[in-house]
This record gives C-alpha cells, sequence and structure tokens, in this order.
C-alpha cells in the first residue's frame, strides 16, 4: 500500500506519546485492520484498544476500538470526516480524533460519543494544545504533530486493481472478511470494507472502474468523486436477479 511521507510523518509524531501512555489493559497498534463486523472491516493509522481485542496479534483489532485516529489526504479526507466517521460511530468507538494536514492551517479534531452521536469537543489549530484524559492520558500539542519534517509531502500514488484469489460470493449478497482479504488491489492508498461492500482510496478513473468491472463481475462500481481526482471507489451489490 503506498504511504505519502507526510502521512508516516504524522502517524509516527502521535505514536510515540501514545505508547508511552499505554497501560498494561490497553494497547496502541498502527495501519491494522479493525473489524467491526462480519462485513466490516476498516483500516486505522493508529487505534488504541484493550489488550485481549488484539489478541497477541498486530494487525487485527476484533471489534470496536477505544480509540481511532486518522490521518487525513486528499482521497480520504471526505470519508474520514464523513462516512467513516458515521460508521465508527454506529459501532460505537467513543473517541475518534483526524489529523488534518490539509490547507495552511492543519488541525486535529477530536470527537467523543456523547449519547450515540459524535461531537467535535476540540479542534486544535496552529499553537494549540489539548490535555485528552481517555482513552489515555496525553498531551495533543499541534507544533509536536505538525513538525517541519511534515512539510515533505509525498505524492499520493496512482493505483490498478488485480484479480486475485479465490472467486467471491454472488453479486447480491455480501462480502465477507474472508474472502475480501484475498482480493486486495494493488498499491491502492488504503483499502477498507463496509456493510459488505470494498471501498479503495486512490486517484482512479474510468480505466479502473472497467478493471474493478471486471475483477467484481455483477456488482457496481461507482466513483465517489470525478475521474482522476483523489478520493474512494467503492463496489456495491448487484441488482437482485429476476425471478
Amino acid at each position: 500500500m503506498g504511504h505519502s511521507l507526510l502521512h508516516q510523518i504524522l502517524v509516527s509524531n502521535l505514536v510515540v506519546p501514545v505508547a508511552l501512555a499505554e497501560t498494561a489493559d490497553v494497547r496502541s497498534l498502527t495501519g491494522c485492520g479493525v473489524e467491526l463486523a462480519d462485513d466490516t472491516w476498516l483500516r486505522a493509522d493508529l487505534v488504541v484498544c484493550r489488550t485481549e481485542q488484539c489478541d497477541g496479534e498486530r494487525w487485527r483489532v476484533k471489534g470496536p476500538p477505544l480509540l481511532a485516529v486518522e490521518v487525513a489526504s486528499p482521497a480520504s479526507r471526505a470519508r474520514d470526516l464523513g462516512a467513516k466517521k458515521d460508521a465508527y460511530q454506529r459501532f460505537g468507538v467513543p473517541h475518534y480524533w483526524v489529523i488534518d494536514p490539509d490547507g495552511d492551517e492543519p488541525t486535529v479534531r477530536v470527537h467523543e460519543l456523547l449519547d450515540g452521536v459524535y461531537a467535535e469537543t476540540v479542534r486544535i489549530g496552529p499553537g494549540g494544545r489539548h490535555e485528552v484524559t481517555a482513552p489515555l492520558p496525553i498531551e495533543l500539542a499541534h507544533e509536536t504533530i505538525f513538525d517541519e519534517s511534515s512539510r515533505w509531502a509525498g505524492r499520493w500514488r496512482r493505483s490498478s486493481m488485480e484479480h486475485i484469489g479465490p472467486d467471491l460470493p454472488s453479486c447480491e449478497e455480501p462480502i465477507l472478511v474472508d474472502a475480501f482479504g484475498h482480493r486486495w488491489p494493488t498499491g491502492a492508498e488504503k483499502v477498507e470494507l463496509e456493510d459488505g461492500c470494498p471501498i479503495f482510496y486512490g486517484e482512479w478513473d474510468e480505466r479502473d472502474v472497467a478493471i474493478a468491472e471486471r475483477t467484481y463481475p455483477g456488482r457496481v462500481v461507482r466513483l465517489d468523486q470525478p475521474a482522476g481526482r483523489p478520493g474512494t471507489l467503492t463496489i456495491l451489490p448487484g441488482p437482485e436477479p429476476v425471478a
């Protein structure tokens, strides 16, 4: 999977303070899959979870973590602040942070689940800092996260998709985690599964749609933004068969 240098730096700037705040019962992981349900598998940039949720594995968290952190990119921003936030909310993830380097004033958005709905409790801009007490006690300081090295923004790579692995279920059925794990696109920035629908982050155009249609026969391939712009390509279930 391709990640820009900027993305890697922003994640690494959070890893150390979060890891230092870990306890015996609470762990942090980077770049792991979050298995929220049989048909929903999201990839978070950083998570904090109960130790038993990772069960010795460093690549997967089972069930809603205590905290999910996403670093927004041109391809992921709309989803990180929209549908993906809604998914974490729906599955009851108590804390959700978005590190957004876009524009002249990058921000850290801190969301907390209150009565089942995310409230943006803090937005940290340049010069700002905030003491977080849950799920771990740490200080979020803007200058620490967005240091000078984060000016080295990499370019998000174009991607193509290949058909590998076993056959998928029929087009009207949801795609479950086991089958999804055998159908990875090559070079995608990030890959997720939500409600049985694969979601690919990158820069896509009509050629990618055609490849996806061959890879996922019978399903509906949807570009979620204008062709050639950063964003997501979603694979939707096909129409019900005619009796």
